[in-house]
């Protein structure tokens, strides 16, 4: 779809595939941000970093990355220095917020990395359970012909995944294990779970985390402002 062309979509359009959050968040991230308006010398440096981090010849804004697809030359440079502005935003209306929000939610951001096989039969668990604990079989042969689900196509590994992403009985069971430690199994909905732990990934409040949090905290403020005006 050319960039002309998207204006003209309708909304609800936009909401069946699923991008008019997009939207609603891009905007308003725009507009909250124009308070921080970048220094001539601010736009050159966020445009060389641009280039640098897309593989963008500066002096013709090109190849155009993938997901810039449709943006001319001057709408590159308005998205450098965009990201810069957002940045810049989040960074003063939130910074503050980040450690604190990071301390409170540390048990969820907690990674783990896990062994898992879920059947539906509680027998078969119990069986595939004392197989394994006896050692006569692993998670890698038994998940890829008793797996029922992603693991089957893992060799039972999976991860690492957030503990606040996962079923809160998983979650519980796994933040209570050591690490090389064979679950007795447990239920989860209609599942039966035979799992082990094998790496705990503590919380690290790097910049990448930073980051997604400063969008968290963007994001929640723009649901409580709202829609924003215009489609």
């Amino acid at each position: 779809m050319e960039a002309q062309e998207i204006e003209s979509v309708p909304v609800d359009e936009l909401a069946g595939y699923r991008l008019w959050h997009l939207l609603r968040k891009a905007r308003f991230f725009d507009r909250e941000s124009k308070t921080c308006e970048l220094a001539p010398e601010e736009e050159s440096s966020a445009w060389a970093a641009f280039c640098e981090r897309h593989k963008i010849n500066p002096a013709s804004s090109l190849p155009v990355p993938l997901e810039f697809s449709g943006c001319g030359p001057l709408q590159l440079r308005e998205a450098a220095g965009r990201e810069v502005r957002i940045g810049r935003w989040k960074e003063k209306e939130f910074g503050l917020h980040v450690q604190p929000y990071f301390d409170r939610h540390r048990g969820q951001l907690e990674k783990f990395v896990y062994s898992l096989i879920r059947v539906r039969d509680a027998g078969i668990a119990r069986e595939l359970w004392f197989r394994i604990r006896e050692g006569e079989a692993t998670f890698g042969g038994l998940a890829p012909v008793h797996g029922g689900g992603t693991e089957k196509f893992t060799g039972g590994i999976v991860g690492p995944v957030a503990a606040g992403a996962m079923h809160p009985a998983l979650a519980d069971r796994l933040r209570g294990a050591q690490e090389g430690e064979l679950l007795k199994p447990f239920s989860v909905g209609e599942w039966h779970l035979v799992a082990r732990l094998e790496k705990r990934i503590p919380a690290v409040l790097d910049a990448q985390l930073r980051s997604g949090i400063l969008d968290e905290l963007a994001t929640k403020r723009m649901e409580e402002h709202g829609r924003p005006e215009g489609n």
